[in-house]
């Protein structure tokens, strides 16, 4: 157990200092990245302009006030802002695999999977942060007293967003470059995660809850803001974990394969 407990310290110092240099990385320009990051907020609050419209013509839009939408909007863009600062490799992983620019990372003392997706940070990230974060308390539908509620689904949101990440990326061990592929996937689960859940059936909303997994993105971490319950939680906790547990398999599979080809290994 004290193995064990040492062994995570040491991981959480090493994500720490891999944020830290992340971080001063993105800031080497400050100029440009304050601009990523101010550009990225307006730009979420134009969009949300058009749910602003819409309402003004009708009062729900399938079960869907407005300030339901501010919840859904604000749990997407700060999960995924969270997502792409802290693990902004995830969306790249891909081009790593096929580049092999994995080979400097295996012979590292730490994770090779969490070394490739925490060593970039994406700056609009922090301004889809904020600006998720502003529209959860515009609109009304939270109180002080719910803030550890918000935060838990913004992490298991943003926990799924870099697992999916992961997942669509690590096909590149077997099938070389889809960058286009995988990032064209990122951006449809963003998308689906932005509109009611109430206006797909069928299939497609089976789609949305296991391969493009935007109900656990925006619905289900959306509803247990704003009726927060125990069985929610747990179901959002599950499905983090899931595709959390999922992803890190599906590396592991892919790195003993790349492993045997590598330029890394062929050089050793």
């Amino acid at each position: 157990m004290r193995d064990v407990i040492l062994r995570a310290r040491a991981l959480g110092r090493f994500a720490v200092a891999l944020f830290q240099t992340s971080l001063a990385s993105a800031m080497a320009q400050r100029g440009a990245f304050l601009m990523q990051v101010v550009l990225m907020a307006v730009n979420n609050a134009i969009f949300f302009t058009f749910w602003i419209a819409l309402f003004q013509h009708v009062a729900t839009i399938r079960g869907y006030a407005l300030s339901d939408i501010a919840v859904l909007y604000g749990v997407v863009a700060a999960a995924f802002g969270l997502s792409v600062v802290v693990a902004g490799g995830s969306r790249i992983l891909g081009q790593y695999i096929h580049d092999g620019e994995l080979d400097s990372l295996l012979a590292q003392p730490k994770p090779t999977l969490y070394y490739a997706i925490g060593r970039r940070m994406v700056a609009s990230g922090l301004g889809d942060i904020g600006s998720g974060i502003a529209m959860i308390a515009l609109s009304g539908s939270v109180r002080l007293s719910t803030f550890p509620i918000v935060v838990f689904a913004i992490v298991s949101s943003a926990t799924i967003c870099i697992a999916t990440g992961i997942l669509f990326n690590c096909v590149a061990f077997w099938f070389g470059r889809i960058e286009t592929a995988a990032r064209q996937l990122l951006e449809w689960l963003v998308t689906f995660s932005l509109y009611p859940d109430s206006l797909f059936g069928g299939a497609m909303r089976l789609v949305l809850f296991t391969l493009l997994p935007a109900g656990f993105v925006g619905y289900v971490p959306a509803r247990l803001v704003r009726a927060p319950s125990l069985a929610t939680a747990g179901e959002l906790a599950l499905a983090a974990a899931v595709y959390a547990g999922v992803a890190c398999w599906l590396f592991a599979r892919g790195l003993r394969h790349y492993a045997a080809g590598s330029r890394f290994e062929l050089a050793g």
